[in-house]
């Protein structure tokens, strides 16, 4: 039994014993879309709906968001199975209109008229989350970020993308193979790979990212008595970029930004005297250490690469980000999806 099947089944069980509702499970075949695992019916007091499943080993906070942007509008039959949805979870799942079922009971659907929102079940099985793979974890999430943000390095020499990554060489070449074994690269001849299943591939690495890399860049916070100090900083004079809202504020121009995140590996004494930033380990202003070295399209401007934009304001939980995450992906993601 694949690993994903015995957490649906479990979920399944629980669903039924919960709600009383029939439903049945029919997992995926020849189908190369790796964010579908099967299909989900459920009979309720004589209507039949069908849900495409998503099986998730581990969710994080950022899940739902994905999810939320990665849904059509109008497109609301995603259902996320995963072992455990906590209260505060299950919450942001319902915010944001995302369906879910858990081992533990625990379930959220909204389709007039079932209407199914069941929170606080304890799971009665060991539900510690499963390490993620070496993909996700953070030297591969930095291999695969270089390699979404520059895919001509797919056929360049693995000392190329450890550059490009600031990873060790070792670390290269098992990310590689494990790329080519889930099916996110093809081997189309010598020297001749592609990328495959970006989609998914972009979405695990923006969960993944918050959890496993990003707390490890962080430098410093700060916080700011003028909140539009930014604006008249030169961000080159310490060789720095954008982040975040700032970065989406420069590129949609529809955003206020309410906090600054910036990424440079140089002393930062100087924005902090000349902009009279203290020393704060909530403040509004986050400073992190960049983790490619890569050119992109943003790099003239001052700014990270897109996709670290969209995942900081996901990242965020912000509905108003949310939305503006969307416009990046439209305007700059998009095409490295198709």
């Amino acid at each position: 039994m694949p690993p994903n099947d015995k957490y649906i089944t479990e979920a399944l069980a629980a669903f039924r014993r919960a709600t009383g509702f029939k439903a049945e499970y029919r997992r995926r075949s020849g189908n190369r879309n790796l964010s579908v695992d099967g299909s989900l019916r459920v009979d309720c007091q004589g209507s039949t709906w069908d849900f495409v499943v998503q099986a998730r080993l581990r969710v994080t906070t950022e899940t739902p968001a994905v999810m939320r942007h990665s849904t059509p509008e109008g497109q609301r039959d995603v259902l996320v199975v995963t072992p455990y949805v906590s209260p505060p979870m299950a919450d942001r799942f319902r915010a944001l209109d995302i369906f879910f079922i858990d081992a533990a009971g625990n379930a959220y659907i909204n389709r007039p008229p079932m209407y199914v929102f069941i929170k606080g079940n304890r799971p009665l099985i060991d539900v510690r989350p499963a390490a993620p793979s070496r993909l996700f974890r953070a030297g591969g999430l930095r291999i695969v970020f270089a390699l979404l943000v520059d895919p001509s390095l797919v056929d360049r020499p693995y000392r190329d993308m450890a550059v490009a990554a600031g990873v060790a060489l070792g670390t290269v070449g098992g990310c590689i193979q494990e790329l080519k074994a889930a099916g996110y690269l093809l081997n189309l001849g010598p020297r001749q790979h592609r990328l495959a299943n970006t989609e998914t591939l972009l979405k695990r690495w923006v969960e993944a990212y918050p959890e496993q890399l990003r707390p490890k860049l962080v430098r410093d916070r700060f916080a700011a008595d003028r909140p539009d100090w930014w604006k008249r900083f030169d961000i080159a004079s310490i060789g720095g970029a954008w982040g975040g809202e700032i970065a989406a504020a420069r590129l949609i121009g529809s955003l206020k930004p309410a906090k600054v995140t910036v990424y440079t590996e140089a002393p930062f004494g100087v924005m902090v005297f000349q902009n009279r930033l203290r020393k704060e380990p909530d403040g509004d202003v986050e400073i992190l250490t960049p983790f490619w070295h890569c050119d992109h399209e943003l790099s003239q401007k001052g700014l990270v690469p897109p996709l670290l934009v969209y995942a900081d304001l996901l990242a965020s939980g912000d509905p108003r980000n949310i939305e503006t995450a969307e416009e990046i992906h439209e305007r700059y993601l998009s095409g490295l999806v198709r």
